[in-house]
């Protein structure tokens, strides 16, 4: 089975998932989690050990993605909006440090 660019990029596993798609859009990566139903109040975003967790919860009913960063992310930047039962987020790519050459002394 051939995995996406989004499971490829974020290592991702469905549990309750919700709908998910992630583009490259150049500097950032933009993920979009599919949560009808649910309004900005019932979801948490948040990033713990490299891993970005949304849950979304409303009377019984759950929705939950978590996406692994594999430090490619600006965690520090990353930025939310949910509209429509869409919830979109920005994900800053980290820059890349330069190659530099260590003079041995």
């Amino acid at each position: 089975m051939k995995r996406t660019l989004f499971e490829e990029l974020f290592n991702y596993h469905p549990e309750n998932s919700a709908l998910a798609s992630v583009n490259d859009c150049g500097d950032v990566y933009t993920a979009t989690l599919e949560l009808a139903g649910f309004s900005k109040e019932d979801v948490k975003v948040f990033v713990a050990d490299d891993v970005l967790k949304v849950e979304a919860k409303k009377d019984a009913k759950t929705k939950k993605c978590n996406l692994r960063l594999k430090n490619l992310v600006s965690v520090s930047s990353i930025k939310s909006k949910m509209e429509n039962g869409l919830l979109t987020l920005t994900l800053p790519k980290k820059e890349v440090a330069e190659s530099v050459n260590i003079e041995i002394e």
